[in-house]
């Protein structure tokens, strides 16, 4: 089977070690826990945790697990394969290669450097897969999971292969194949053409016209992932507007989140007022309202700030013009919601430039503060409640981007609350105050949809079950119909 895939980006100096793992998961390698399509932790190749107090769980093993090059998975595989993850500096469990202490055989013990109990949450993450002790995962990934690894040819494709000793279902296929595109077009031809079985991602615009062919099918994901507006609250020189609370809360008030979910994206997308999807929040997401939609009041908020309309359609303070940058990843987020975005600023007097920049520019440039809007549609990507607030937005995140979105104190207090409540409880209520705060108070952060993944296929796929976070998605049960 043929997958047809985004834009090759294991070729980043971040994603090199990750190969066949993140941003793209090809079930090569496997987690200590594993995400359900519910968005909670189940045991995976750990059966079991224990919190054993003093920030410490102790987790259990599964036994008679080999690694594709026949090796023993075991205790000591396990803080190897932990020690490789935390060495690449985009997390925020705060492990480290000391956090992992072997008990016996099939027995290890997890304590992050700073206080952490969501940890078992966060382990579900691809990043933290189980690679072999000796291997070299950015060449040649040898992991645990149903499919082994076979070639990967540089913005061209990476094949994996069923792995025939896996210790639970084997995999349907022989080998999976996925195919990069830089181009969403392209990607859809060819799988009119049939030189691919399936595209993921598929772009609003073109659901229509897929659907209308047959022998395709669209299949969709519960909602997994929100189109979300981060903003540089503290971004540099010239890229500082966004610092003024009055401008961030007029852009708020300026876009109708409805008629974006339902006309624009038509329908394939839900008014959140959520950074992630709300029941990962459970009852305490209704605490984030959302900004509604006012233009009126975006208006006299700008007004009252000094930006004021004059002659023009451009609003300007002491003779600089009320002109924001606002960045998005080709192929992240379709180019006509950040023209939509654009429209609806532009009605209250902001002018908007939109830069669709390719994973390099974009990487560098959302790095280094420079820009004022950055349009993203982030997974959620494991169980915790706090996940995207802890690794966008928190003081202690690793993200080199978080220090120019920082949300303040108080919100960063609420985040380590929620990173430190023993119960799941009050780990949501904490993430739900967090939120609230980021969303409704400072308005650090504007969510407009929540949106399903969309997969287009042809009918020959079987078994297909969409998981609602891209990078959690397993195809061991797909198989194709001759």
């Amino acid at each position: 089977m043929t997958v047809g895939a985004l834009e090759d980006e294991f070729g980043l100096e971040l994603n090199r070690p990750r190969l066949g793992m993140y941003p793209l998961n090809a079930g090569i390698c496997e987690p200590l826990t594993r995400l359900t399509d519910g968005l909670h932790a189940e045991p995976w190749l750990a059966t079991r945790s224990e919190y054993r107090g003093d920030n410490t769980y102790r987790l259990t093993l599964r036994r008679g697990v080999s690694f594709h090059d026949g090796s023993e998975f075991n205790a000591k595989a396990a803080k190897y394969a932990l020690g490789h993850s935390v060495r690449v500096k985009t997390q925020y469990s705060f492990l480290s290669e000391e956090s992992v202490r072997v008990i016996d055989d099939s027995t290890v013990e997890i304590r992050p450097t700073l206080p952490n109990l969501r940890v078992i949450d966060q382990l579900v993450h691809p990043l933290y897969g189980m690679i072999a002790p000796g291997s070299n995962p950015v060449t040649r990934p040898v992991c645990t999971g149903p499919f082994r690894f076979v070639e990967y040819v540089p913005q061209s494709h990476i094949t994996v292969a069923r792995n025939d000793s896996y210790w639970g279902n084997k995999a349907r296929l022989q080998r999976l194949t996925f195919r990069f595109f830089q181009d969403d077009n392209t990607r859809a031809l060819a799988l009119r053409s049939g030189e691919v079985d399936a595209i993921f991602d598929v772009s609003r615009g073109m659901i229509a016209s897929l659907r209308s062919v047959p022998g395709i099918s669209i299949v969709m994901s519960p909602p997994g992932a929100v189109i979300l507006m981060y903003i540089a609250t503290r971004g540099v020189p010239p890229y500082t507007k966004m610092s003024d609370p009055a401008v961030r809360r007029a852009v708020a008030l300026a876009i109708d989140r409805k008629v974006l979910a339902e006309n624009v994206l038509e329908g394939h997308a839900a008014v959140v007022s959520t950074v992630n999807p709300p029941r990962v929040l459970g009852k305490y997401a209704a605490r984030v309202r959302g900004i509604p939609y006012d233009p009126e009041e975006a208006r006299r908020i700008l007004d009252g700030a000094g930006w004021k309309l004059g002659n023009g359609r451009v609003r300007a303070k002491s003779g600089k013009p009320l002109e924001l940058v606002m960045i998005t990843q080709s192929g992240n987020v379709d180019r006509f919601v950040g023209e939509y975005v654009q429209a609806q600023l532009a009605a209250v007097g902001i002018r908007v430039k939109l830069d669709q920049l390719d994973p390099g520019a974009f990487s560098s440039r959302i790095n280094s503060g420079a820009f004022d809007l950055d349009l993203e549609v982030p997974n959620q990507n494991d169980a915790n409640p706090a996940f995207l607030l802890a690794l966008r937005w928190y003081s202690k995140s690793t993200v080199k981007s978080a220090r120019f979105m920082f949300a303040g104190q108080q919100f960063d207090s609420l985040v380590t609350a929620s990173l430190t409540s023993e119960s799941r409880d009050d780990a949501q209520r904490n993430a739900a105050e967090a939120m609230h705060l980021l969303v409704d108070e400072e308005v650090a952060a504007i969510p407009l949809a929540g949106i399903y993944r969309i997969y287009a296929m042809s009918d020959k796929v079987r078994g297909f079950n969409p998981h609602p976070s891209r990078n959690n998605q397993w195809w061991n049960t797909v198989w194709l119909a001759r």
